[in-house]
């Protein structure tokens, strides 16, 4: 009797020598070739080997037959072959899942032992465009990671990626580091959530500086979202933005904004944004853009909708073509009020928003756990949105509007 060896060069050496054992029987005597009608079957019934009821059919001269021929010898040995075949495909397809499982780097088990071992740790920052906003969420990002014990240069390495401002690339970038040896993938604004969430399959995504995670696809709610993931998310204070616009704006009347319909982030602020503006009796236009290339023609439209003030909403586009919307509402005389405080450096009158920074640190943290072996299936979404408020003393000078003694503590040269 054959007894089955487990080792794959063994095994296969006796199964191959086994089954050319079997060949060389069946090669005596071809099955094929026989006609099995003159050993009992039905006539006009089918004679196909595998139809195992129609062998308890055969006639008594067929079972001398056989058993004369050593066909029952054959077919045994056949079985017995199939068989092996069977059990030894059956050990590989175990062994092998079972390494799949133990040897992949992306599961947050796997990663907690490399770290243990003192394996320096890859993560890779995945952004949509480089601005001052972004490189304080990288900031944060990193000072997160440090307090859970990684630090960029010693026991971990950070790579970041540039998506140039351009959705389209997202998806190539996400893919590379997905199908590399990187231990997690942390990605920056809406966009990049968005394309991580249809494109990454193999490690674990921590996200940051996003206005509306489930908007973003993330999941349902903060304790239900997709299994590979967790981040912060940071909705901005539209409320309190109008609020701002008013003060500054004596006898508002009409707001101008932008955005483009392909960022979630945007489509989710502005359904926020429409029924506060109309109960305060403050109409909202609106533009659509597909580039940051428009933003400046944007501004020119909605100035001549007799708009007081325009307003740069969460939009990745509209703030990659920030200077577009400066020269605009400069030409038109017109506020313009900015979501984002780390961009009003580049112009405008005020912001109004939240702290990149802080939502950069907070979801470090969330990486320095998931780098540490916990999975981010089990660690609920957060929000952090810090307010941060500035104003521009030389812009509202040259817009001729005073400033409410209110905000004398925010505002900057």
């Amino acid at each position: 009797m054959l007894q089955p060896v487990f080792s794959s060069g063994g095994a296969v050496a006796q199964l191959g020598a086994r089954l050319d054992g079997i060949e060389e029987v069946v090669g005596s005597n071809p099955i094929g070739s026989t006609n099995f009608s003159k050993f009992g079957f039905p006539p006009g019934e089918s004679n196909d080997l595998y139809n195992a009821p129609r062998i308890t059919g055969l006639s008594p001269n067929a079972m001398r037959f056989l058993n004369h021929s050593g066909m029952w010898a054959t077919l045994g040995k056949l079985s017995l072959g199939f068989g092996l075949i069977a059990l030894f495909s059956a050990v590989l397809l175990v062994s092998d899942l079972g390494h799949r499982r133990g040897s992949s780097a992306s599961s947050p088990d796997a990663s907690s032992r490399l770290a243990a071992n003192g394996r320096t740790l890859k993560a890779a920052i995945v952004y949509f465009a480089r601005d001052v906003g972004t490189d304080l969420c990288v900031q944060g990002l990193i000072d997160g990671l440090k307090t859970r014990g990684f630090e960029n240069g010693k026991n971990l390495v950070v790579t970041r990626a540039d998506a140039q401002g351009e959705m389209i690339n997202i998806p190539a970038i996400l893919q590379n580091y997905d199908n590399s040896d990187y231990d997690i993938i942390m990605t920056i604004t809406t966009p990049c959530l968005a394309g991580a969430c249809s494109n990454v399959k193999h490690k674990p995504v921590v996200f940051t500086c996003v206005t509306d995670p489930i908007a973003g696809g993330a999941g349902k709610s903060a304790g239900d979202h997709l299994p590979f993931l967790t981040g912060v998310g940071s909705f901005p204070p539209v409320k309190h933005t109008l609020e701002l616009m008013q003060k500054l704006v004596p006898g508002l009347k009409a707001v101008g904004t932008m955005y483009n319909p392909a960022e979630a982030n945007s489509a989710k602020e502005l359904t926020v944004a429409r029924p506060i503006f109309q109960e305060r009796g403050i109409r909202l236009e609106e533009v659509a853009i597909s580039g940051s290339s428009e933003v400046l023609q944007a501004v020119q439209i909605l100035a001549g909708r007799d708009i007081q003030a325009v307003w740069i909403m969460g939009d990745n586009t509209s703030i990659e073509g920030y200077e577009g919307a400066v020269k605009g509402a400069k030409e038109a005389h017109l506020p313009l009020i900015v979501d984002d405080c780390d961009t009003l450096a580049r112009g405008g009158l005020a912001c109004l928003g939240v702290s990149n920074l802080s939502a950069g640190t907070a979801s470090g943290k969330l990486a320095g756990r998931v780098l540490s072996g916990e999975n981010p299936k089990d660690i609920p979404l957060e929000e952090v949105a810090i307010e941060e408020l500035s104003i521009s003393r030389s812009a509202a000078a040259q817009l001729g509007l005073a400033i409410p003694p209110e905000f004398s503590g925010k505002v900057r040269p």
